[in-house]
């Protein structure tokens, strides 16, 4: 069962989405002031549709646009547009756009 849109997602869950290694979000956690996850009592990491929506600007940025970690920080900072996907509608546009992306490389097409 998939979670509600607005629910808080662990770093599995949103590396699984989004296809990025747990490592490189946590990663990003330091680089980015913005990026902060949610810790429960268990220890783990929780995210909200903002941060996603934030990691996704950020991936954008380095895997499509070849920007560096350092420059992604002067853009976010130049460019406080950070939320460029920011409804539901977009961000499933988006995870759908990714998924058939994913099925276009299993399948080699």
């Amino acid at each position: 069962m998939d979670k509600k849109f607005d629910a808080y997602k662990t770093i599995g869950e949103v590396s699984k989405e989004l296809n990025i290694p747990t490592h490189i979000i946590r990663f990003w956690e330091t680089k980015f002031e913005r990026l902060k996850s949610v810790k429960r009592k268990n220890n783990h990491r929780y995210y909200s549709k903002e941060d996603i929506i934030y990691i996704l600007n950020i991936k954008k940025l380095v895997s499509e646009e070849g920007y560096t970690i350092k420059g992604v920080q002067k853009n976010l900072i130049n460019n406080k547009n950070i939320d460029a996907i920011n409804n539901e509608e977009q961000y499933l546009r988006l995870l759908n756009e990714i998924k058939i992306d994913i099925n276009n490389i299993i399948n080699g097409e």
